[in-house]
């Protein structure tokens, strides 16, 4: 039987503001945390006593009991629920199972973490709406970083980028409209922080020493501007 830690308001579940997390592992926990902070409410399941009680009052409600059991499923109402994410990450079945059962009673959105591409092919062939693999993820973003002088790197989409990085000092004080970067370089500004806040790029804006660029394009041509910006601010 599901052991339920805090009191989930039902009228909730099933809107925008609330998510059902199962596994809560590292990456489950820092999840479920990070959409805590964010307001929205989230229950949280797993399958080992301690974790939910270290969790007890983090979340807006810790179950502990075995997600793969048709009869969990049934009793916490997940099939009400618009968004489940799958954070199971030690046990393949246990992840392959749970997802199934999800899908089959007709979850909106399944997020379901996969361990690598055979398990994602098979969580894909499932129906899985979202397929998320952190670790390669993570590599995939270090790696544009480590290869280029980004301060940050996301994966829009395949081939798409937007990256964080320094203004170099030859496109100071000039109308961004003037710098004709979408024709010299393919890419574009989006937004530049200043002074700690992020504002609107736009063709008048001009940057200062010291602003730190949303830049957006292929990859390919991101860190191409990226590589040859780092270059220009050598001494």
């Amino acid at each position: 039987m599901a052991r339920l830690r805090n009191p989930f308001d039902a009228s909730t579940i099933g809107s925008a503001t609330s998510v059902a997390v199962i596994g809560l592992g590292r990456f489950g926990t820092a999840l479920a945390l990070e959409l805590m902070a964010h307001g929205t409410e989230v229950l949280g399941i797993d399958g080992d006593e301690q974790v939910v009680q270290a969790l007890n009052g983090e979340l807006t409600a810790v179950v502990a009991g075995d997600a793969t059991r048709p009869e969990l499923i049934e009793q916490l109402g997940l099939a009400d629920f618009d968004r489940v994410v799958v954070a199971i990450g030690t046990d393949v079945t246990a992840n392959i199972l749970t997802t199934s059962q999800l899908l089959r009673v007709g979850v909106k959105e399944v997020w379901a973490k996969a361990l690598d591409e055979r398990h994602a092919l098979i969580l894909h062939q499932l129906g899985v709406h979202h397929v998320v693999r952190p670790e390669a993820d993570m590599g995939r973003r270090v790696a544009h970083m480590v290869r280029g002088a980004l301060e940050d790197f996301i994966e829009i989409d395949a081939g798409y980028a937007a990256v964080r990085l320094e203004a170099p000092l030859d496109l100071l004080a000039v109308p961004l409209r003037e710098l004709g970067l979408q024709v010299k370089h393919g890419i574009g500004i989006g937004a530049v922080r200043r002074d700690g806040s992020w504002v609107i790029a736009n063709p008048e804006t001009r940057l200062e020493r010291g602003d730190i660029l949303l830049v957006h394009g292929t990859t390919a041509k991101v860190e191409a501007f990226a590589a040859s910006a780092a270059k220009r601010r050598e001494p």
